[in-house]
């Protein structure tokens, strides 16, 4: 006996398909069951407010969740909640993508990789065009625009301009790529010089079943293991097809991957059963040899692929290509390594030895459980000024304000500090306490707020960061001044600004002077392994000298948790 159904017609991005829900069915798994990924930070537990559609057609009743994240009017105009939206006849929804579209993430690092194998000694000068490129983003820069944090996610018109109009069947390629908890990234890279060549860059659709690794996992162990690994497939065979479509006849060597255990997990359809309860034991976390048409389930292609090896369940082969691109096997002077990212790994090290850590950072530092959070996308608040009681902002591309960013978020709490709209407890003053801050002002004049949520999250995130950072140096038995360079990674990380980031106990303001962004560190990883022939030695040297500590359980992590809550 089939299960009663409805059918729901779906608008977005100038398209329209229809797609089945079942009765008792939220709109949100039935979007996700039919391969419309859309941000679901919460796992769909209705507490982020970030899986919101436009009832066009038809009646969707007003749920208690919908009330809490939207106005009397929006709700009058159909805005719902998708994780708590149950249809009863058939309707026509919309929704915005904007999250998905021209998502702006980082893609250099600061860090050059040295030793091509040996085919060049030296990286030569910048040309004339690379000149014109940096005066162009100059003059972005003035303008507002976030230059630092771009990728492509159509193709980079000089790919086109340099590689489809000349003949590149001697050529040879590589293809790096970094499976992030929020965003895949990956470059082509020319095996003959190690140039960057081309960048694709997008949201992880596994977003529809949460923004952290948890969620993941708990999706995965009620029956979603190869729903999640269908989404990171499809998204590396979109963006790995840019360059091995019969159109670019791109000779590709090998691909190299670098990504968080849990990632990879899903990405080799591994059970994560284990990943998730105590003693936390990974299925595999060694190196993985593979290929294109094994992986990827695509037997046109039998390009060899390498996955990066782990350290632990909570320090992956994404932190471990980190170390790589910042040299952390060949170099006697201490370092730190800080990702940014949604798992808050980081380690400290040198050629002897390497302590690593992860934390629960949640997804604050890219937007995610903040009211009008969004990803790095053109539109989004990445600078935040407040004088004598106004706001101004900029944003990505210099576009009208949509929401704000990771970057954004940090600037936005270290004004509100500096102008004394909070205190060093992070409480709002009394008359924004209860709608927030007004940051600006949207097309539809409606205020962009920043709210005591909102502050409470940041403050969540920053001291599971700097708690972490304090027991890592705490358990190699060094201070603050021993520490060479601190390297921060992650798309966040590029753009911050890191005295803002001191100002509100982000990082020791002994750090001052250190600091080195490194963008993603991990992608750059995988460049370096394809172009570097000593990669190899270096990552098992890495791995010979590294070993995790568990923060969960440690008792000074949890005091220093707590005191750095406080600005």
């Amino acid at each position: 006996m089939s299960v009663p159904q409805v059918n729901i017609i779906v608008k977005y991005n100038d398209k329209q398909l229809t797609i089945p829900c079942k009765k008792q069915q939220s709109i949100l798994d039935a979007l996700t069951e039919n391969h419309i990924f859309i941000s679901a930070v919460c796992a769909g537990r209705g507490t982020c407010g970030k899986c919101r559609i436009k009832v066009l057609e038809g009646e969707i009743a007003i749920s208690r969740e919908d009330e809490l994240f939207f106005s009397k009017t929006e709700l009058e105009e159909g805005y719902r909640l998708s994780c708590t939206a149950y249809p009863g006849t058939d309707c026509t929804i919309s929704y915005d993508i904007n999250e998905e579209r021209d998502f702006y993430i980082v893609t250099d690092s600061d860090i050059r990789i040295n030793n091509i194998n040996d085919r060049k000694d030296k990286v030569e000068k910048e040309d004339k065009e690379k000149k014109e490129k940096k005066e162009k983003k100059e003059e972005k820069e003035e303008k507002g625009l976030d230059v630092s944090c771009t990728g492509y996610k159509t193709r980079n018109p000089d790919f086109d301009k340099k590689y489809m109009s000349t003949d590149i069947s001697e050529k040879k390629f590589g293809i790096g790529i970094d499976i992030g908890t929020t965003t895949i990234a990956m470059q082509l890279t020319d095996l003959e010089n190690g140039e960057i060549i081309d960048t694709f860059s997008t949201i992880n659709k596994q977003r529809s079943y949460g923004a952290d690794v948890i969620s993941r996992i708990e999706s995965s162990n009620k029956g979603k293991k190869e729903e999640l690994r269908q989404c990171i497939v499809k998204d590396l065979t979109e963006g790995i097809g840019r360059w091995i479509n019969p159109d670019t006849a791109l000779q590709i060597e090998h691909i190299v991957i670098a990504g968080n255990t849990t990632m990879i997990h899903l990405l080799m359809g591994y059970s994560c059963e284990t990943l998730g309860v105590y003693p936390f034991t990974p299925v595999n976390i060694k190196t993985i040899y593979t290929t294109y048409d094994k992986l990827l389930e695509d037997s046109t292609w039998n390009i060899p692929i390498v996955i990066f090896p782990g350290i632990s369940a909570f320090v992956g082969g994404d932190i471990v290509a980190g170390l790589l691109t910042c040299n952390f096997a060949d170099d006697k002077k201490l370092k730190l390594l800080i990702d940014l990212g949604t798992n808050g790994e980081m380690a400290i090290g040198n050629s002897r030895k390497i302590i690593a850590a992860s934390t629960a950072a949640g997804p604050v530092f890219e937007g995610g459980n903040i009211t009008f959070g969004t990803g790095s996308i053109p539109g989004a608040i990445c600078n935040v000024n407040i004088t004598e009681g106004e706001c101004h902002v900029k944003t990505i591309a210099g576009k009208p304000p949509i929401g704000i960013c990771g970057t954004g978020v940090i600037e936005a709490v270290c004004e509100l500090f500096k102008e004394g709209i909070i205190d060093e407890t992070g409480l709002l003053r009394e008359e924004y306490f209860e709608d927030g801050y007004p940051l600006v002002y949207s097309n539809s004049s409606d205020k962009l707020v920043f709210t005591q949520k909102d502050i409470r999250e940041i403050q969540l995130a920053k001291s599971a960061i700097r708690a972490g950072v304090e027991i890592l140096l705490r358990r190699y038995g060094v201070s603050y001044e021993d520490i060479d360079t601190v390297y921060l990674a992650g798309g966040f990380g590029y753009k911050v600004d890191v005295r803002k980031a001191m100002k509100i106990g982000l990082l020791p303001k002994e750090f001052d002077g250190k600091v080195q962004a490194v963008g993603n560190s991990s992608l750059s990883g995988t460049v370096r392994y394809i172009c570097d022939k000593d990669a190899i030695k270096h990552i098992a040297h890495i791995l010979d000298t590294s070993h995790e500590i568990n923060l969960s359980n440690d008792m000074d992590f949890n005091e220093l948790y707590v005191k750095h809550m406080y600005f």
